[in-house]
């Protein structure tokens, strides 16, 4: 997430003026999760503020060092363990996800683990799992293929796991998931099963600043729709806002200047006279000098990252 990352951790960054994290957590609560577990490396501070006003109980764990995919989810073993599968998700997305349909196709497997998949063209870019009729696991990538495969789709970073996946995986603290744990777990004949999400629900991944824009706009469009504008109350607007468009609470959008369409200024931002914003993303806090083109662009502190 360079250089955006610099003093957040990437699910501490904000789409529509909410981190991602709490993003996640509501969405997880509102279907009956009563108890997340967040595991943490680069600027925890950052996730502890974003998940201050969780709606459920939150564990921590921290990672002073990296342990990778897998090592991750072996370091929280400790309040994971037990008679119940556990959800393991990625920290850096939004996504529309039904808890129960996934969980219940893990149980109706008898699986060791579930892998949530969606049948997106991005699976010829970062490598797709094929899965057979009944939807079990055939293939991960190029790495293992035990053939029948009938359909493939990409991995969205969520999978429900059984407390015996602890048992399969290395005793190394650091390890990557899919090949020391997936791939084994196949070629010992033991089940992986898939879900796919159905192709209307939304997975918005937040990895680079590129991905950050794509979010807040798409959220953008799904909030206020093609021309819709959303400005808070407390927000200070002498300048002309077009929508779509976002304007967060506290933000300043001075006289001669123009925001939008498809601009999202967020919280406690500031747009200078005469500034353009169009088809940009004002992060929390940030300064758009007066006069400044901003357009494919983000604004962040005093910085610009552009959308090349």
């Amino acid at each position: 997430m360079a250089p955006l990352g610099r003093s957040l951790a990437k699910p501490a960054l904000p789409v529509l003026d909410v981190p991602v994290a709490l993003r996640l957590v509501r969405a997880l609560a509102e279907q009956g999760v009563s108890r997340v577990v967040v595991n943490t490396h680069a600027h925890p501070e950052s996730l502890h503020r974003a998940l201050a006003d969780a709606p459920v109980p939150v564990d921590w764990v921290e990672e002073p060092e990296l342990r990778g995919s897998g090592g991750g989810v072996r370091g929280a073993r400790d309040l994971l363990d037990g008679d119940e599968p556990f959800l393991v998700l990625n920290g850096d997305m939004c996504l529309e996800l039904d808890v129960g349909a996934l969980v219940g196709r893990h149980r109706a497997r008898g699986a060791l683990v579930t892998l949530a998949l969606r049948d997106d063209h991005r699976k010829r870019e970062f490598g797709s799992i094929g899965y057979d009729a009944q939807g079990d696991v055939r293939r991960i990538t190029e790495r293992v293929d035990l053939g029948g495969e009938k359909g493939s789709g990409l991995f969205i970073g969520v999978q429900v796991m059984e407390p015996a996946i602890f048992a399969r995986m290395p005793t190394s603290a650091r390890f990557e998931i899919i090949p020391e744990v997936w791939v084994p777990a196949l070629q010992a004949g033991l089940r992986v099963a898939s879900w796919v999400q159905p192709s209307g629900a939304r997975w918005w991944p937040v990895g680079s600043p590129r991905e950050l824009f794509d979010a807040n706009l798409a959220a953008l469009d799904a909030t206020v729709g093609a021309t819709g504008v959303w400005i808070d109350p407390s927000a200070r607007v002498a300048g002309e806002v077009v929508g779509p468009a976002w304007v967060g609470a506290g933000a300043e959008i001075a006289a001669g200047a123009r925001v939008g369409p498809r601009a999202v200024v967020s919280r406690g931002a500031r747009v200078g006279a005469e500034a353009r914003v169009e088809q940009a993303l004002v992060l929390t806090d940030s300064h758009v000098p007066p006069g400044t083109q901003l357009s494919r662009a983000i604004a962040f502190g005093d910085e610009v990252w552009r959308h090349e």
